[in-house]
């Protein structure tokens, strides 16, 4: 014991550490130990989640618009404990602001802005300002859909600013539009501008707290004096563990922080904040035109004014709360105002169903995007990684060129339908209800070619009283051989019935009728991949129809797209097409 003795007295010779430490252990806290003081200790031990998991995030980040989001999909999914590092830093972010909120809160409560703490109110203001400037920065830096269109959102805010906004919104972009500059700028904010801002306004947060002291309550016996240790220091400590036991439970809960796909200024997502920017968002709907701007611009800077004033408006002696209500009133209203336009805005969106349907497009694109990754993302970004995959590009391309007419899944309108419901497409069931009723509202019922495919089944007019329906085996026999399933017995049987029986109007391997009657198309390898591709790119092409079958001038027939989609394109929507139409039960 006399050897750690004789080392402290050695340090504190040359350090003065024994004097620090008493000054930091010793204060008095008037009133006694409260619990009602943890709360910028909690806020403290929040912002140090922060530093560290931020730090060990940098170390494997790459920012820019071609790396960024391929860096965090490789911690979140690959790297050892990234997952939980992510979720640590992304719920530790919503631990400040609501922990933040609570220390203002118990500020004014106890009138701990009033003389001559009005400095140590501003200075608590800018640091809230600091930690809403972390957060907004920190939703692009994974550059996915949700950060991007978030931030895209609050920039343009910026811009409606009068005189400097147009100026603002460029500097933080790093220019006229988004891209590497807007993300290294966005991160050097986040990594470098604003910690160090946070560490110098704390610094001088702190020593304004110890020079005044805490505020306590107008109900305090402020007869009793405690030092800070060890009560009340027990008691923060207590706080901080609890506010990074409640960061853990949610980041191992949802296994980490979400990413979502790839950002991509081209296309549609529905944009909304994180939650504590909702009521924000919410109030904006209501203010349209010339009127945005006050949803925008003066509401929030009345809001800021007011909070900056409290302390001028609020002279009167004492901390009583009664006597402060009216000064109170308007802090009471805003939080009101923002608890109520976060729970509308959640309401709304929970009671739409276009978002919702949206939003489930969104996440399905975002599970996708994930899966693909782990197998690697080219050099040229994960944008190009997602429009070389059809399970990602198909469904775009075929809401483009093709939903029009068709209908496959959740993918076109059937009231605007002129062509057949593709779902099962290709499949064993979708041929056999083809042959029974081929005019059938899901097959050509409202297409050009109504009436002239016979039902194999139902006799067409002017039929010979001989007429017999298809027997059932030789139905399923056929229907086996186009789907290219069923054993070797089946779809040679099938194969005989199709060139025996369908190529008076089909082509089968390029040979069946050469007539002018003949109008139906190419049945080897219908509706493999190869034959969607063709049919896409030319169906009057001989691989597919006749060329006289398709006429141009018809009106109502499917048009070529050779010159339209490019040829990896049609390979990708021939893919996805081929795919999605097997994975559907036929209607």
């Amino acid at each position: 014991m006399k050897l750690f003795s004789d080392l402290g007295d050695w340090l504190d010779e040359r350090t003065g550490h024994k004097k620090l430490l008493a000054h930091a252990l010793d204060e008095p806290i008037r009133g006694g130990a409260r619990w009602a003081y943890v709360f910028g200790s909690a806020l403290l031990g929040s912002f140090l989640v922060q530093a560290v998991t931020g730090i060990a995030l940098m170390t494997s980040y790459a920012p820019s618009d071609k790396t960024a989001w391929a860096s965090v999909h490789y911690i979140t999914f690959t790297q050892s404990g990234g997952w939980l590092l992510r979720g640590l830093h992304h719920f530790g972010a919503q631990a400040m602001v609501i922990v933040l909120v609570a220390h203002l809160a118990q500020v004014a409560l106890f009138g701990a802005y009033k003389k001559p703490r009005e400095v140590n109110w501003w200075l608590g203001l800018a640091l809230f300002a600091i930690t809403l400037g972390f957060a907004l920065t920190g939703y692009l830096l994974p550059w996915d859909q949700k950060g991007y269109w978030a931030t895209r959102v609050a920039t343009n805010i910026a811009g409606t600013v009068p005189v400097v906004g147009d100026a603002t919104q460029k500097l933080l972009q790093g220019g006229a539009e988004y891209g590497s500059l807007t993300l290294t700028r966005f991160y050097a904010i986040h990594v470098a501008l604003l910690p160090a801002l946070l560490v110098a306004l704390v610094g001088a947060h702190v020593a304004l707290f110890r020079k005044h002291g805490v505020t306590p309550s107008a109900k305090t016996d402020t007869s009793r004096v405690d030092a800070f240790f060890p009560k009340q220091l027990l008691k923060d400590v207590v706080a901080v563990l609890a506010v990074v036991a409640v960061v853990f439970v949610m980041a191992l809960r949802e296994h980490g922080a979400p990413l979502d796909a790839p950002a991509d200024p081209s296309s549609d997502y529905p944009a909304r904040p994180e939650w504590y920017f909702l009521a924000l968002f919410q109030l904006l709907k209501y203010f349209h035109g010339p009127l945005e701007i006050v949803g925008t611009i003066v509401l929030p800077t009345v809001i800021g004014a007011y909070l900056f004033a409290l302390p001028l408006l609020d002279r009167k002696p004492g901390t009583a709360l009664r006597g402060r209500k009216g000064s109170l009133l308007p802090l009471a209203l805003i939080g009101a105002g923002a608890v109520g336009l976060t729970l509308q805005a959640q309401h709304q969106d929970a009671n739409d169903a276009g978002f919702q349907k949206e939003r489930v497009k969104a996440d399905e694109r975002a599970s996708i995007a994930n899966r693909i990754a782990k197998e690697g993302v080219p050099p040229e970004g994960p944008l190009a990684m997602m429009k070389r995959d059809p399970e990602l590009r198909g469904p775009e391309l075929f809401d483009k060129h093709c939903a029009g007419c068709h209908i496959l899944g959740a993918h076109g309108a059937d009231k605007d339908r002129t062509a057949p419901v593709l779902d099962g497409w290709g499949t064993e069931a979708w041929v056999l209800q083809m042959l029974h009723e081929p005019d059938g509202d899901t097959r050509f019922g409202r297409s050009v070619y109504k009436g002239e495919m016979p039902s194999v089944d139902t006799p067409p007019a002017g039929a010979p009283p001989t007429f017999k329906p298809m027997a059932p085996e030789d139905k399923s026999a056929i229907a086996a051989f186009l789907a290219r399933t069923g054993d070797a017995a089946k779809l040679a049987r099938g194969k005989e019935l199709v060139t025996t029986r369908c190529t008076t109007c089909h082509l089968f391997e390029g040979k069946g009728d050469d007539s002018d009657q003949g109008l139906a198309p190419e049945l080897s390898g219908w509706a493999s991949v190869p034959w969607i591709r063709a049919q896409i790119a030319n169906p009057s092409a001989k691989t597919n129809y006749r060329e006289h079958a398709l006429d141009p001038d018809r009106k109502g027939h499917m048009p070529r797209f050779d010159a339209e989609i490019r040829n990896e394109d049609m390979d990708l929507l021939a893919a996805w097409v081929h795919a999605e139409a097997r994975r559907l039960k036929a209607r």
